[in-house]
């Protein structure tokens, strides 16, 4: 059996018990997941953030600020349509963007290989723009349009939806622009095998060598 025949699943839905909201579709199904936002200041801490006696962090937050958001995705997928589901690498990241919101009030998010759009949604509740990108394939464009309007109580920046395939050397006008205007580029579990490996640090040498300077933060599993 090839890679490309092989069903895959993210190990994170064994977490998610009690979490499913409902069945849409005969692939897909909708699951919430909670957080609270924003965090609590502690001793001038705008980022919630103290340490106990054992020097670790302790996060603080506001017990009435509990949201809840919605993604419709998928429980199995081939290798190639892995981006239909959520994997703990977008959790990680959507974790850091509200951890860090002050500091991204003003940023110009570019997500790359953006999967259902969790980390994005997230992500514009604090920033000023954001990009939503991933390749065209198996409907995922359509599945992030579907999971903005989803949470759209939620969403408070402009959140565009475009794609942008790795392998694909020569942009779209649209996607050239709001490269250049980008000051940061967010990626969670978007490699899987080596060639699509060659072809994201391609993409991104390319993004970073368009102006305005950019910091990357990219989110990967070891498996």
């Amino acid at each position: 059996m090839s890679s490309e025949e092989l069903t895959v699943t993210s190990e994170i839905y064994s977490e998610l018990e009690g979490c499913l909201l409902r069945g849409v579709s005969e692939e897909n199904i909708i699951s919430y997941f909670k957080f609270t936002y924003p965090l609590e200041a502690v001793n001038g801490d705008v980022n919630g953030v103290e340490t106990d006696e054992d020097g670790d962090l302790v996060v603080i937050r506001k017990k009435n600020n509990e949201k809840v958001i919605k993604i419709e995705h998928s429980t199995a997928t081939p290798l190639r349509l892995v981006g239909l589901q959520v994997w703990r690498g977008a959790l990680l990241l959507a974790d850091y963007v509200l951890h860090n919101a002050q500091a991204l009030s003003q940023s110009t998010v570019l997500e790359l290989g953006s999967g259902v759009g969790l980390t994005s949604i997230v992500t514009s509740l604090v920033a000023r723009r954001v990009i939503c990108t991933d390749v065209d394939l198996g409907g995922i464009l359509n599945l992030i349009t579907a999971n903005i309007e989803l949470n759209a109580e939620l969403v408070r920046a402009p959140v565009s939806v475009m794609a942008l395939d790795f392998f694909q050397e020569d942009w779209s006008e649209e996607l050239t622009a709001v490269v250049g205007q980008t000051d940061l580029v967010l990626a969670a579990d978007v490699i899987y095998d080596n060639d699509l490996t060659e072809a994201f640090v391609k993409t991104l040498t390319k993004i970073l060598s368009t102006p305005p300077k950019k910091t990357v933060l990219v989110a990967l599993e070891k498996r």
